[in-house]
């Protein structure tokens, strides 16, 4: 059992099958996480800088960073970005809704942070 196991409780995220074995998982992995509810490209950098937060805010600039880190121009304008952050984050969240997985704003200007366990 590793230390992630112990410390998280089994009843908080709905068991997910791994689509290797089609065994439950209770303690989800990212991928895991991105193949069971199809997340598109552009959620799945959105989820996964803020996963690798473990909980704590991550600043919506390291969000946008994940977002265009193939793109050698940085990404579009801030506007753009931020629209299509937006967008990506709502329906991010309507795919997560009931999962026991989250990505809620922590306060004006400090970011968002992924909450376990909350439905």
């Amino acid at each position: 059992m590793t230390i992630a196991e112990r410390n998280f409780p089994k009843h908080l995220v709905d068991p997910i099958n791994c689509p290797c074995c089609k065994q439950a998982v209770h303690v989800p992995t990212l991928e895991i996480v991105v193949d069971h509810y199809k997340v598109t490209p552009l959620e799945a950098r959105i989820l996964g800088a803020v996963w690798k937060g473990k909980g704590m805010p991550v600043q919506t600039e390291r969000i946008f960073d994940a977002m265009y880190i193939d793109d050698p121009d940085g990404g579009p304008t801030p506007t753009k970005m931020y629209l299509a952050f937006k967008v990506g984050l709502c329906h991010l969240r309507a795919k997560l809704q009931g999962s026991g997985i989250n990505v809620e704003n922590v306060g004006y200007r400090r970011g968002y942070r992924l909450v376990l366990g909350e439905k």
